[in-house]
């Protein structure tokens, strides 16, 4: 039996549901996290995965539109950005990362949408005594979680932050809007040169998948550097490996995740 068990078995027809949807989905880990906070708390919710494909998007949306005992939806890969532009209100944070992760349906229908990933892995680092208050960070990926990471970690103080991404037209999208948010901040996109740095957060999702290449050389990390993951399965990315045999401490993305529960809970009107 799962951590999540007591929360299955407990069922009914008066049970309110939450929806994880991505593509795919047998990374996530948030179902089985909610379903034990909420089943200690005794909550009368579930939390399930719901895969389905980008092509599906806006049949699959209707389709949850329809059910009336939907409470919560949490998008994740590919459908956070999407997701945003189907919502009926976006809270201020999500407005400024581009991006939902959490979605609450109000008693009339309305879906309110938010995003807690920047949260929870500023949540983790301070949790792990790795406040990023004034240190520097080099940031890998500027999509949903990545944009959500530089808010965050905007937000925490960060002295220096530098996004990059295979798509320049997306990182130079998170460096504007992170610079008009916080003008203070030295924010930049150029060379991923991880010796300038004093973290290495990876928010794309190469590692996933076994064959995937590694999102940044770990040859050009530096021994003592903080390098951190987003990817929930496997629970230490290729890329955590080779930072442990180049000497540098690492976060794993399951730290993000709790980080965020309570702040996510809270949204949901369940804690």
């Amino acid at each position: 039996m799962s951590d999540a068990g007591p929360a299955l078995l407990s069922v009914t027809g008066e049970t309110r549901l939450y929806f994880v949807i991505g593509d795919p989905i047998r990374q996530v880990r948030s179902t089985q996290l909610y379903n034990k906070i909420t089943a200690e708390k005794g909550i009368d919710v579930v939390f399930a995965p719901l895969q389905f494909a980008a092509a599906d998007f806006d049949a699959a949306v209707a389709g949850l539109r329809s059910f009336k005992n939907l409470a919560g939806i949490i998008p994740t890969i590919p459908h956070k950005p999407r997701m945003m532009k189907v919502v009926d209100r976006v809270e201020p944070r999500a407005k400024l990362v581009g991006a939902v992760n959490s979605i609450r349906v109000e008693a009339d229908g309305t879906w309110v949408g938010d995003t807690f990933d920047g949260v929870g892995y500023v949540n983790g680092l301070v949790s792990n005594n790795r406040d990023p208050k004034g240190r520097s960070v080099l940031l890998i990926g500027a999509g949903g979680a990545g944009a959500a990471i530089a808010v965050a970690l905007a937000d925490a103080g960060v002295s220096r932050l530098r996004v990059v991404d295979v798509d320049t037209a997306k990182a130079e999208r998170v460096v504007a809007a992170v610079r008009g948010a916080y003008p203070g901040l030295a924010v930049d996109t150029g060379a991923p040169v991880p010796a300038e740095f004093d973290i290495v957060a990876n928010a794309t999702p190469l590692g996933m998948s076994s064959n995937d290449p590694y999102p940044i050389d770990p040859e050009t990390l530096v021994p003592g550097q903080l390098v951190t993951d987003m990817i929930m399965k496997p629970p230490v990315t290729p890329l955590l490996q080779a930072a442990e045999k180049k000497g540098c401490p690492i976060q794993v993305g399951y730290q993000a995740l709790v980080g965020q529960a309570e702040a996510n809970l809270a949204f949901f009107g369940l804690v």
